[in-house]
């Protein structure tokens, strides 16, 4: 063998070193993906938990995990406020909670073999299904992250179009993951209302244990047919939604989508092109929305993603204000304002409409207190059986009645932001700030909610008030 021949052949058996090294990177690396990685979440990502059990008060021990609501002596894993949930663990809703504890390996999730929730929602129903098939849930935790915000908050998150000024291309946009999450909660809120009980109706232990029996074993086929798994045919996934029913909820999904192109088109109709859709009092942490008519809570609220306190202005002196979830429970995200008593500004708006003062009038406003889940300011007919339900009350603006107030839009607006101005005086106040910037913050407690709103001078609030506790 010549020197030259010699010289190629150290550099072919290099070259096959070299190849075989990155061979063997290559298969370790397919390894890890599709052997150990798997492995790895069985693991430390896995639960013991194997069961949903209706929700017992006086249930003790380790043996049950409580999600989505408090629970005296249960290891618990919520979203709510003054829950027993560890700091690091939390998230704005359960789903994001639970996650955030299948991620850390809770130790707690390693010793249940049982989850419990005291109510059903759609946050509820996922955080449940999460610590029952893990493994699942984390193919599929963008979509269901997303599906617990929907539901619980309302926000539906819309991006806005391409369209230009003449009106062409999209008036707005998803992410996948949204028109997937938008499916899920359209077809549980269908089924729900078909084949059981609306939210606060009926025995809630009762009911709550019937929803979850259902819909608990097909999360699976509905998150197959919203999501397809990569190589699925689309028989197969036509198959997955007949199974689970999710086509039920495809009325309602039309609804959802009809509200945001109306939100956020060119406008509902040629008279309608110059009305202003979105006005925000970010000092003060409310959004004005203004639409012709009303439309599906998660068309509405796709526009107060940042806001904690909504008013909608309808067509006709129809309006309302209502406080979103994201006061009532622990939300970490971004800093909230702390939930404010809305009577006092009942009672001015009582005193000040016409449409409630008139002789023989059966209209009040009306409010439930700030420890609702979602107190609703609005017009309500006293006369027995015409009242709104709480169930009437959580259903969507487009569901129900709006009276008419005898108001004008920006009469009937200066003096909610008259209310909020004087409520943000009352807590630069008692917080000792200068500025409303500081008011808001993440951990509002109850008992510091209650501190705060008992330190407001409701009584003294006027409607002509300037902001400064001064009167024009």
């Amino acid at each position: 063998m010549t020197p030259e021949e010699a010289l190629l052949a150290l550099r072919a058996v290099a070259t096959l070193r070299a190849a075989l090294l990155g061979l063997a990177l290559y298969a370790f690396a397919r390894l890890t993906v599709y052997v150990w990685r798997p492995l790895w979440d069985r693991v430390f990502v896995s639960t013991s938990v194997v069961r949903f059990v209706p929700y017992d008060s006086s249930a003790v021990g380790s043996d049950t995990v409580c999600v989505d609501c408090t629970h005296r002596t249960l290891p618990t894993l919520t979203h709510h406020k003054d829950g027993s949930t560890p700091v690091h663990l939390r998230g704005d809703t359960s789903t994001d909670t639970v996650f955030n504890a299948l991620r850390a390996g809770w130790r707690p999730l390693k010793i249940a073999n049982a989850v419990t929730c005291n109510h059903f929602d759609i946050d509820g129903l996922v955080s449940a299904w999460a610590l029952i098939e893990p493994l699942k849930a984390l193919e599929h935790e963008d979509v269901l992250r997303e599906t617990a915000r929907i539901g619980d908050f309302r926000e539906l998150r819309v991006t806005r179009g391409r369209g230009d000024d003449d009106g062409d291309g999209d008036a707005f946009g998803m992410w996948s993951e949204t028109t997937a999450a938008l499916r899920l909660c359209a077809w549980i809120n269908s089924v729900e209302r078909t084949l059981f009980t609306r939210p606060f109706e009926g025995n809630e232990h009762r009911e709550s244990a019937r929803k979850y029996a259902h819909f608990l074993p097909l999360v699976a086929d509905a998150l197959n047919a919203v999501e397809p798994r990569a190589g699925s045919t689309a028989d197969a996934d036509d198959a997955a939604a007949e199974r689970s029913g999710l086509r039920t909820g495809d009325a309602e999904v039309a609804r959802v989508l009809d509200g945001v192109t109306r939100l956020y088109g060119t406008g509902e109709s040629e008279g309608n092109r110059d009305w202003e859709t979105r006005e925000t009092w970010d000092d003060l942490g409310v959004c004005v929305v203004r639409c012709e008519s009303p439309v599906h809570y998660y068309a509405l609220f796709s526009l107060a993603t940042d806001a904690d306190v909504v008013v909608s202005i309808y067509s006709g002196g129809r309006y309302e204000l209502e406080c979103k979830y994201t006061g009532f429970v622990d939300y970490r995200s971004r800093a909230t304002w702390p939930r404010v008593n809305l009577r006092a500004l009942a009672n001015r708006l009582n005193a000040s409409d016409a449409a409630v003062t008139r002789r023989g009038s059966r209209l009040r406003w009306d409010v439930a207190g700030y420890t609702d889940p979602g107190p609703v300011l609005r017009l309500d007919d006293v006369r027995p059986g015409e009242k709104l339900t709480r169930a009437e009350r959580y259903g969507s603006p487009d569901e129900r009645r709006i009276h008419v107030s005898a108001l004008a839009p920006e009469a009937f607006l200066g003096t909610v932001r008259a209310f909020f101005e004087h409520a943000a005086r009352g807590a630069r106040a008692h917080l000792g700030v200068t500025d409303n910037a500081r008011i808001a913050r993440r951990g509002w407690s109850w008992r510091e909610t209650h501190e705060l709103n008992a330190k407001i001078d409701w009584a003294g609030f006027r409607a002509d008030d300037d902001g400064t506790g001064t009167t024009r």
